[in-house]
This record gives structure tokens, sequence and C-alpha cells, in this order.
């Protein structure tokens, strides 16, 4: 629309011809008064489109007086698309612990407050905590499905799941710290490559753990080794259009980091299928767990055998890149695979530790 009215103003010679004169002026202040009146029109329309704009930027998710370019910390961070209706911006990273109703997990407040953190109680009945499963079946698989199935449409960047104790025997730091290996995670790594196993020694699982192929041919009775018996029928049901693979290798022990897309390459209803599985199946938790324990890294889309080099491992996902041959020889892990009791506030050099000696913390202290 074209505000502005076309006009002529009159030319020198109608203005010097007597009479003329002064009927030229008032077309002239007719004219400029219509503008003024126009113009004073337009001011009137941009201060309400202002008012507007401004209850909406002190809306949900805002408060007034903040700096909205940076959003405000709540459950989602939310967005304005130009449709007129809000979006959810998914969270850069979270953290999923299995725990149980006994756990103490104020080491993960005291030391993370930079993540956001769902702790699942995994012993407690629906309804009686704010995380919690449908039963208690297949350690922490049950916890990692119900968060992946429940979470499917609002995942965030990266999500990295871990058992809910701070101290491991398989968390892979001189300390056996939780913390640690959170905070030097290498998240761009994580985004890259879009799933990550959160342990780099080969010790336990690496390089060869289990032969579907074969157990599946020969039906061997293998009593020393039951889930190597189970997991060829059940990597049938868990992935029925996959082929079984001949050896799986991968390290233990169900602590790993995966990004939202690497997860939405499968439906949802593959971790639906999955869950049902281990709500359903008489196979206990110790070897029901375990069987996802050597499938984790399939189902993210990994190869069977997926035992990275250590040295490279420790690089991109923590950052040691200063590690020795002497270093990746004395790599920690116990004998008994369990800690000492009250670990780390005993002797470092008491108990049933594997070496004798310290690796050195150069390549690991920041």
């Amino acid at each position: 629309m074209n505000w502005f009215p076309r006009f002529t103003f009159p030319s020198r010679n109608a203005r010097d011809t007597g009479p003329k004169t002064g009927r030229g002026r008032l077309f002239v202040y007719l004219a400029l008064t219509v503008i003024a009146l126009l113009l004073s029109y337009q001011l009137v329309l941009n201060r309400e489109s202002l008012s507007s704009v401004s209850t909406w930027a002190t809306g949900k998710g805002l408060r007034p007086g903040v700096n909205h370019t940076e959003p405000v910390a709540g459950a989602h961070d939310e967005v304005h698309n130009p449709g007129g209706k809000f979006e959810e911006q998914p969270r850069e990273k979270e953290l999923v612990l299995a725990a149980m109703s006994y756990s103490d997990m104020s080491w993960v407040q005291e030391n993370l407050p930079n993540w956001h953190t769902n702790i699942y109680r995994a012993d407690v009945p629906p309804g009686e905590a704010d995380l919690t499963v449908p039963v208690n079946k297949g350690n922490e698989a049950m916890v990692f499905l119900t968060y992946i199935i429940d979470r499917y449409d609002t995942l965030p960047d990266v999500i990295v799941f871990m058992h809910g104790g701070r101290y491991q025997w398989h968390n892979d730091n001189p300390l056996y710290d939780s913390v640690i290996s959170i905070n030097d995670l290498q998240l761009p790594y994580v985004r890259s490559t879009g799933y990550v196993n959160l342990r780099c020694s080969w010790v336990v699982g690496c390089p060869a753990e289990l032969e579907p192929a074969r157990y599946f041919r020969e039906r061997p009775e293998d009593n020393g080794h039951p889930t190597a018996v189970e997991f060829p029928d059940r990597f049938i049901e868990l992935f029925p259009n996959e082929t079984l693979p001949e050896v799986i290798g991968t390290a233990c022990c169900s602590q790993f980091a995966v990004s939202r897309e690497k997860v939405r390459e499968r439906g949802i209803e593959h971790y639906e299928r999955a869950r049902r599985f281990l709500i359903e199946t008489s196979l206990g938790s110790e070897i029901s767990g375990r069987i996802f324990e050597y499938a984790w890294h399939i189902m993210f889309g990994q190869p069977p055998q997926n035992c990275p080099d250590v040295r490279w491992c420790y690089c991109l996902t923590y950052g040691y890149c200063n590690m020795t041959d002497e270093d990746l020889q004395k790599q920690w892990v116990w004998r008994g695979l369990i800690l000492p009791e009250g670990w780390p506030n005993v002797d470092p050099n008491a108990g049933l530790q594997k070496r004798d000696e310290i690796p050195s913390e150069a390549y690991w202290k920041k």
C-alpha cells in the first residue's frame, strides 16, 4: 500500500498570477496536513507492534530484565517459531544413572553441577519415585531403555549412560572415579562418532568375548559361560533383521555415551521390543543384563567386534594423549573385579591390586 498520495506543486507562473496564489497555498497546506496524519498513524501502529514483542519476550521461560540472547534454565529451553507456537530446544547433555533406593547419589550434585542428571531408582515401584522402571529386571539395561523410550522425542544432544556408584572398578582412570570420566569425556568426539564406550581397556570383553554363530550351530554345553549359551537366540529376538555375528568383542561394562541422532537411527519400536524382552524373559538379571552389555554397541551402529586401539581410544575419548607404552601396560584393573572397601580412602598399595606401580598421572591430570 502507498501511504503517501501523489500531488503536484503549483508552477512558478501559477504562483505569480494574483488570485490563484492563495488557492495554491491552501492546496499545499492540505497536502502537508494529510501527510502528517498518515505519519502519526504509522507511529501508533509501530508502538503497538513493539508492545506485543515485549509481551512475548517476557513470557513463559524468560524473565523481565534478563538478556534474552541467553536462555533461562528450565525443564527445557524454549524457542519461538514464526508459526506462533513454542517448540522445545533440547539440552546439550544429560546423564542417566542406574541406582537403587539406598544409593547415595549426593556425589552427582556436589561434583557435576553443569549436568542435567536423571537418577533412576530401579527398585522403587512406579509412582513412588520421580524416575523408576516398570519392573526391576535386567540391571542397568532396564533403566537405559526406559529413558530412551520415555525421552525419544526430547533427547538431548548427548546422553551418558552409567551405573549409579561414583567409584567402580571398571571406570577407566587411576582413581576409578565416575566424576573424572564424566568431566574428561570429549563431547565433540561423541557427537562426531555417535557412540563411545566409556571403557578403553581391553581387559574383560576384548578382543573377543562371544561366538554367537558357532554357539548357534553347535549348541555346546558351556555351564561356565551361560551368557554365551543364551546370546545367539536372544540376539535373533532383539535384532530379527540382522545377521548373527561370528564374533562379538567390546569392552565391558555397559557404560557409554551416545548422540541423539544415533539413538534415532532406530525407531522407538526397537527399544520398546527390547524392553518388552526384559520384562517377559525368564532369564535372571545377571544374564539378561549381560546380553545387553554385549549388544549396546551393535544397537548403536558399531561393528560386532568393536575394540578400538587402546592408545587412540584414550586420546579421542578422554583427551589422554600422552600415554606411554609403559602406561598402557599398567592399566588399572583389580583382581576380583571389586574395589577395596572404603575406596579411595585406603592405602592404594593395599588390597588386591593387580599391578605393583601406579601409572603416571601426567597424561590424565589436568
